[in-house]
């Protein structure tokens, strides 16, 4: 979808580009020593983090440089791109509108898009909020860049040529189309523009001063400049942008999120029953449930409940989390747009304040199947090694870990050291399939990897978690 630009490539400074910059007096702690680490290992050139526990910011710090070219360094101030958190705020903004009595959940969205094809017929605003409307997403469609320019009814027109996936409420599938609409209903229903209402009922009750569109033809005091890590070396980011506008269009910082978090969570901007359908899993029609309620993941961490939402645009990656129990909210911002980083780091931080939440604390249980237990630890050293197995996966479990993104992850995890341990923490069965839960030692760092294993015995899929 996006014209590859001619990029400025660009060489990571030395280490000590990383010194975190605190809004209290700076003392080196676990956590700027693993935030250190991780940005040398996944090449961030800046990330602000902001830890708040009973609703006092106990950490607020910047690393590393908002601008690689001229050496600007990363404040609790700078301004990044939050991607995909602008969905939380985009929820507010409709249960507001709910509360007014202007939107109804239930509605159909062609009550407040006109436009919309007759296919659209059933789907409702709670669809568009739970992303279970069926809809085409756009970002890997050409047409869709922020240099159309496109107005409401082209947008719906375009997006409106191609069929549903499934039927609305059949199943959940994440998409900025969902969000992008849904800006388009706040727009018809309050009157106002999306970034006017926003502005009006949000941003300015808070506090938030230097929350706003990303606009990337206006002057933005304090803006990060965003990268990517390409072919071993980090260059600017492509800006042929796709035009996310209320998926993904916000810029923040993360003084600004904390006073977001603190107004959503506190009651000041909705009431507490809006704030708990915000907060319930989907059900879909066949009676299951989603983990995604309205703009946030509801998730569960060694059984603590969490709260939250990543986000990732071009040159930038994000992620808040709440941790309801531990009265505890993590929030990081960084400056390259590795999918997934800063949820990654945002999750380690978390373990090291609340060690209730680290693998550490998981069960070794006893290996009933130690022959693909050994099976299991030779992929992982050839995984470690920078080799795959074509004969233990499937050919999609392969192609997945056989990218560039993919491989370059496991070298990042093999820079830690020797795979010292595996022990079975979990196994369920689900038909043909089993799921496999492992706790890893590679070198000092502890993993937490699950294989789900199809009829023949292959790996099918492989999800990782890891920390300190």
């Amino acid at each position: 979808m996006t014209i590859k630009c001619e990029r400025l490539v660009l060489l990571l400074l030395a280490s000590s580009l990383y010194a975190p910059l605190s809004a209290s007096p700076a003392r080196a702690d676990r956590v700027d020593e693993y935030v250190r680490e991780q940005m040398h290992l996944r090449h961030i050139p800046g990330l602000a983090l902001a830890v708040v526990r009973d609703g006092r910011v106990v950490k607020e710090s910047g690393y590393g440089l908002a601008s690689v070219e001229l050496e600007v360094p990363v404040s609790s101030s700078t301004v990044f791109e939050i991607g995909s958190i602008s969905k939380q705020i985009t929820a507010a903004a409709v249960m507001m509108l709910v509360e007014d009595g202007k939107v109804s959940l239930d509605d159909p969205i062609s009550k407040y898009l006109a436009e919309s094809p007759e296919s659209w017929r059933g789907v409702s605003v709670r669809h568009l909020l739970t992303h279970t409307s069926g809809l085409r997403n756009y970002n890997d469609l050409p047409g869709f860049e922020l240099r159309e320019h496109l107005k409401r009814a082209e947008l719906v027109k375009r997006i409106g040529a191609y069929p549903q996936s499934f039927a609305p409420g059949e199943a959940h599938s994440y998409g900025n189309i969902n969000y992008h609409l849904l800006g388009y209903v706040i727009e018809q229903a309050s009157g106002k523009s999306y970034w006017q209402f926003i502005s009006e009922r949000i941003f300015k009750p808070l506090g938030m001063t230097a929350t706003r569109d990303r606009d990337p033809h206006d002057v933005i005091k304090n803006r990060a400049q965003g990268y990517e890590w390409q072919d071993g070396q980090l260059v600017g980011r492509d800006h042929d942008l796709t035009d996310v506008f209320s998926a993904g269009a916000i810029v923040s910082t993360v003084q600004d999120l904390e006073k977001w978090e603190a107004g959503f969570t506190k009651g000041l901007l909705l009431k507490p029953s809006s704030i708990e359908q915000i907060w319930t899993p989907v059900r879909l029609n066949s009676g299951v449930t989603y983990p995604y309620g309205f703009g946030w993941r509801i998730e569960t961490l060694r059984g603590h409940p969490v709260r939250g939402h990543g986000g990732q645009t071009s040159g930038f990656s994000s992620s808040i989390a709440r941790y309801l129990e531990d009265r505890m909210t993590v929030i990081v911002l960084c400056n390259i747009g590795t999918n997934g980083v800063a949820r990654q780091i945002g999750q380690t931080i978390a373990k090291l304040h609340v060690p209730a939440l680290s693998l550490s604390t998981l069960e070794i249980k006893r290996d009933e199947d130690p022959q693909t237990t050994a099976r299991l630890r030779e992929l992982l050293n050839g995984l470690l090694a920078d080799r795959t197995s074509s004969v233990m996966l499937t050919k999609e479990a392969l192609d997945s870990l056989s990218t560039d993104p993919e491989r370059a992850n496991w070298q990042r995890i093999a820079a830690y050291g020797l795979l010292r341990a595996l022990n079975v923490v979990g196994r369920e069965v689900d038909g043909s399939r089993r799921r496999l839960s492992y706790r890893a030692e590679v070198g000092e760092h502890l993993l937490l990897l699950s294989f789900v294993l199809n009829r023949e015995g292959k790996i099918a899929e492989l999800s990782l978690e890891e920390e300190e």
